[in-house]
């Protein structure tokens, strides 16, 4: 059964002037196809159950580089509805994660992911992001082992901003007893 994924394309304003998105549902449904090409490993799969554009997060630039934030802002947005909810974002610059995510958020699991320009990266940080509400923590890399750093270098959940789409038996394990998937029938 397929996890269901309120999509909310969520342009950003400062001070009323809208500022254009560069997401759309067309390219959040080939990032989702890239999502589910690395989840497949987990027999896990994701579904696109509404793609809306959201009203306009008015913020200033100066207050968006700090994800807790940006997430606390969104995911507060929307009454519960069973399904996960996704906010499709711009680039934001000096944010040091490429997303974030709630496990247990308030109203319901949700996660934003910027926008990095091309469906593969696209995916890989929605697919990371997934990873986190799915219980999978991130991999920290000790690059002083050559053998270690070698294994995890193409892992998804390498913290930071990799272009890894690996997982390891232990991540899929992880996930696939994780309570969203249970929640939606896995």
């Amino acid at each position: 059964m397929p996890i269901p994924l309120r999509i909310y394309i969520t342009p950003f304003a400062e001070r009323g002037v809208l500022e254009s998105s560069k997401w759309s549902c067309d390219m959040a449904k080939k990032a989702v196809d890239v999502v589910n090409t690395i989840w497949s490993k987990a027999s896990i799969v994701f579904a696109i159950k509404d793609c809306l554009t959201d009203k306009p997060l008015d913020m200033a630039k100066s207050a968006r580089n700090n994800d807790q934030k940006v997430l606390d802002v969104l995911s507060l947005r929307h009454d519960p509805d069973n399904a996960v909810h996704i906010y499709l974002l711009n680039p934001i610059e000096n944010l040091s994660a490429g997303g974030g995510s709630y496990l247990h958020s308030d109203p319901e699991p949700a996660s934003f992911v910027q926008w990095y320009g091309n469906d593969f990266a696209n995916g890989r940080a929605w697919a990371h992001e997934l990873g986190h509400l799915m219980s999978v923590d991130h991999v920290e890399i000790d690059y002083t082992n050559e053998r270690q750093a070698a294994a995890l270098r193409g892992n998804l959940m390498t913290k930071g901003l990799s272009v890894g789409s690996d997982l390891t038996k232990q991540q899929i394990e992880t996930a696939r007893g994780s309570k969203l998937v249970k929640r939606f029938g896995g």
